[in-house]
């Protein structure tokens, strides 16, 4: 059975404003340390930017797994992949081993109905399976999928396989 990929929705270890929080929190944590060690606050700004990686290097840091939504001529498949590990630092320096979780009854048949159709049953199951295959605490970023979504032809694409 031939399948194709449509998306791949990346999986966070927390929220964006949660990131944030956690990375401000660092920050000042470190930047206290060496006001408190005697350094003035001109050097102890320029330590903390020299000792923190960038910002977008934990942010990338932070993907724990992702959601690949793949078509056969019949069927959509949800495949889970994330990591099983039970703690994430928002100043990890290391990445998380993401496998297949190999989640039952993660995919339905289709049988000839329209394209609407089909992505709207798509988006639905894109949100059950984030409420019973993933904790509360993840956040699923729907931003690029959002945005091609409306724009891909689905059942054509499952008439071509």
């Amino acid at each position: 059975m031939e399948k194709k990929t449509l998306f791949e929705i990346p999986i966070y270890s927390m929220s964006e404003k949660e990131f944030n929080k956690r990375w401000k929190k660092r920050k000042d944590f470190l930047y206290d340390m060496f006001i408190k060690g005697g350094h003035s606050e001109e050097n102890a700004r320029l330590y903390v930017s020299d000792s923190c990686f960038p910002k977008c290097v934990w942010k990338y840091n932070q993907i724990i797994g992702f959601i690949r939504v793949s078509v056969s001529k019949h069927d959509v498949w949800f495949d889970i992949y994330r990591s099983l590990d039970n703690i994430y630092y928002a100043d990890s320096k290391y990445k998380h081993f993401i496998q297949d979780i190999h989640a039952n009854g993660t995919h339905f048949y289709v049988s000839n109905p329209t394209n609407e159709s089909i992505k709207q049953n798509i988006r639905e199951w894109l949100k059950g399976i984030e409420k019973s295959h993933l904790e509360k605490r993840f956040f699923v970023d729907y931003s690029t999928f959002n945005n091609i979504y409306e724009y891909v032809d689905i059942a054509q694409i499952m008439k071509s396989l």
